[in-house]
């Protein structure tokens, strides 16, 4: 309830003599506070209504009035009802004084209405709204019951529960990662958490912002709270998927591309959420063998908000000890793999395969490829290789990964590196063909060879590497043999 409400009650007569700043009557009455005491504010809280018949107020000196008004502003206290009749005929002026300077409202309740009466309707009032919010509160909880039971994914429940409440609700983590969240933030709003009933294990919190000032957060979102931890508990401990339904039909149709038509994945990233024209990224992470299944579907959870958050679209689909996470690449984002590894940094247990991709072919390629092992560190596998070559065959993913790894030899304009690497390979290393074929000294060759080395951060010494850079430049339409 609010002051205003019961200046407009019948029968009890309240009459505002001073309605204090801007929106201080719809300001909120929590409890009453009958008190006689000169000093009532230690005994006192936030948005109580202070009654008072003024019997130890009998002040003439105005700065006495106005320390007092100002010590129950400080509580804040909700208004200052004064009744009268009993020892003051009329409100005393050094109090309307104080409480207008100090923008308190003070209603005065007239001699014939005892203050018994507004505290029973106070009470009355508020113990009519309390029955209402946790009636509310274990509807909304039954609602989020059928929706769980039903399939519905933890973030469709706290979507729900958003649109309710007519807030923004974060699940985070204890160590205040981000799991889930719906809903928008309201300027200027209040912020509180709800801590869910997770156990030690696994702690878990709610957070709240932009809900209404007025509501009591408890009662309303106590009983879906433990919803929402047994949802937890079920989604981290479980085999229910944490991925959506679109999302998991888009990323197994990339790892079973044979049989789906361009136009088909397509559609399914569209569904999913993408726009099938962007580039691509990828996140492949593999937990030890002994790693709880909780823990794993943590951090992937963690991994799958940060890369949302720097990447604008993240999906991702659960695998038997792994999970696949693809992202959108926009212009100007962060690089992938810099961010992967900085959000591994504190878990180098796990073994993370990061990849890009400039369509969906490529994208459908290469992660048919990666997760071959499962080694602990985060490892850059947008590079094509020889098992690439031979399982892309034929692929126009195949060709934009040949692009991909020559492209750092590309840049040059004169494109003396790519006719060196082509003429290096076609020759299998041997100085004088390729010197003559070049027509440039042994010298020169050496340098051109140690500059390619580095650009593609690989030993062309490597039998494997060079005869994947062999088919590669082949595919690419760059070799004198092709």
């Amino acid at each position: 309830m609010h002051v205003r409400d019961l200046l407009l009650t019948d029968g009890l007569d309240l009459r505002p003599r001073v309605a204090g700043g801007p929106g201080r009557l719809d300001r909120t009455v929590s409890w009453c506070a009958p008190t006689e005491l000169m000093d009532p504010t230690p005994f006192l809280s936030g948005n109580a209504l202070v009654l008072t018949h003024g019997m130890g107020l009998n002040f003439r000196d105005p700065r006495t009035w106005d320390a007092y008004v100002e010590r129950l502003g400080d509580v804040p206290v909700s208004a200052l009802v004064v009744g009268l009749g009993v020892a003051h005929e009329a409100t005393p002026p050094g109090l309307v004084d104080a409480c207008d300077a100090h923008g308190l409202p003070l209603l005065e309740l007239p001699g014939h209405v005892p203050l018994l009466q507004v505290i029973r309707h106070v009470w009355q009032t508020l113990g009519a709204e309390r029955h209402a919010e946790m009636r509310a509160g274990w509807e909304l909880a039954d609602e989020c019951t059928r929706l769980a039971a039903g399939g519905a994914s933890l973030g469709t429940v706290v979507e729900r529960i958003s649109r309710v409440v007519d807030a923004r609700l974060t699940v985070v983590d204890s160590a205040g990662y981000q799991l889930v969240a719906a809903g928008t933030v309201r300027k200027r709003s209040a912020r509180t958490t709800l801590n869910l009933p997770t156990g030690d294990a696994h702690r878990f919190r709610l957070l709240i912002e932009g809900m209404d000032a007025n509501v009591v957060v408890h009662p309303l979102l106590g009983p879906v709270a433990a919803v929402l931890a047994m949802q937890l508990a079920g989604t981290l401990g479980s085999n229910s998927p944490m991925h959506s339904r679109e999302a998991a039909r888009f990323i197994e149709a990339l790892y079973e591309r044979r049989g789906t038509t361009r136009a088909q994945l397509r559609a399914l990233a569209e569904d999913a959420g993408f726009d099938a024209a962007t580039g691509w990224g990828a996140v492949v992470i593999a937990a030890p063998g002994d790693m709880d299944a909780a823990q794993l579907r943590a951090i992937s959870w963690r991994v799958r908000v940060e890369l949302g958050e720097n990447f604008g679209t993240a999906r991702f689909m659960e695998g038997r000890g792994r999970t696949t996470v693809v992202v959108e690449r926009p212009t100007g984002a962060r690089p992938l793999t810099d961010l992967v590894r900085e959000l591994f940094r504190e878990a180098p247990e796990f073994g993370v395969d990061v990849l890009t991709a400039g369509d969906m072919d490529e994208l459908s390629l290469a992660l048919r490829l990666v997760g071959r092992t499962a080694e602990p560190g985060v490892r850059d596998t947008a590079r094509v290789d020889l098992a690439a070559i031979v399982d892309g065959l034929p692929s126009t993913g195949l060709a934009a990964m040949a692009h991909r790894l020559l492209e750092p030899l590309q840049r040059e304009p004169s494109g003396t590196l790519i006719r060196t690497l082509d003429a290096f390979l076609r020759h299998s290393g041997n100085t004088r063909a390729v010197c003559d074929e070049l027509f440039i000294h042994r010298n020169t060759l050496a340098y051109r060879v140690r500059r390619i080395e580095e650009l593609l951060d690989h030993d062309l010494a490597d039998g494997s590497f060079r005869a994947t850079c062999l088919l590669a430049l082949s595919v690419a339409g760059l070799s004198r043999r092709a």
